[in-house]
C-alpha cells in the first residue's frame, strides 16, 4: 500500500540517499548540474524550513521508498512567478528497486490533496524520457508543447495539468 506524509528533518538522510539513488543514472547521461544527484542532506532540510516548498515522504508498506518534492511559490523554468493555485511539482523519486510498480504515479494522485485549492500544476523533464511522460500523461498532465534547452543535449519538456 501506498501513503505519504509530509517529511521531517529525521526523513533527510534516507531520502537524500535515494534521490541520489534515483538520479544517479539521469545525472551520468546528462552531466547536469542542476541534477538532484548532487544534492546533499542541507538542500532538504532547507526546503523543510522554506514556506515555498512542500515535501512528502512517500511510503511502501510502511518503508520510505521515495519523495515528493512541490515548488508553491517563486519561478520555474516554465513560470515566471506561481500564482494562488498554481503549483510545480519540481521532483519525484523512487528507490530503483520500486520504480516501475507504478507507485509514482499514485503517489503523484495522492499528493494533489496536500496541495492548498490547486487549480494548475507543472511539471518539467527531458524531454526523452518516455518513462516520466508516460507517468505524468496517467496522473492528467498534458503537453504544452514548451520546451527549454537548460544545457547542451539537455532539452526539458514543460506539461501541466488543470484541475
Amino acid at each position: 500500500m501506498i501513503s505519504l506524509r509530509l517529511t521531517t528533518m529525521e526523513d533527510a538522510d534516507i531520502l537524500t540517499d535515494i534521490q541520489r539513488q534515483a538520479f544517479q543514472p539521469l545525472y551520468e547521461k546528462y552531466h547536469d548540474e542542476g541534477n538532484p544527484y548532487l544534492r546533499d542532506k542541507r538542500d532538504i532540510l532547507c526546503r523543510l524550513d522554506s514556506s515555498n516548498f512542500l515535501y512528502l515522504t512517500i511510503l511502501y508498506d510502511e518503508k520510505i521508498v521515495g519523495g515528493i518534492l512541490y515548488r508553491l511559490k517563486g519561478s520555474t523554468p516554465f513560470i515566471k512567478k506561481l500564482m494562488l493555485g498554481k503549483y510545480y511539482l519540481t521532483r519525484v523519486y523512487i528507490l530503483p528497486e520500486y520504480q516501475n510498480k507504478g507507485i509514482a504515479t499514485k503517489a503523484i494522485l495522492q499528493s494533489e490533496r496536500f496541495l492548498e485549492k490547486p487549480k494548475k500544476l507543472y511539471v518539467d523533464f527531458p524531454e526523452d524520457l518516455e518513462k516520466n511522460r508516460k507517468c505524468y500523461t496517467k496522473c492528467g498532465y498534458k503537453d504544452t508543447g514548451k520546451r527549454l534547452e537548460t544545457e547542451p543535449g539537455l532539452i526539458l519538456a514543460c506539461f501541466e495539468k488543470v484541475i
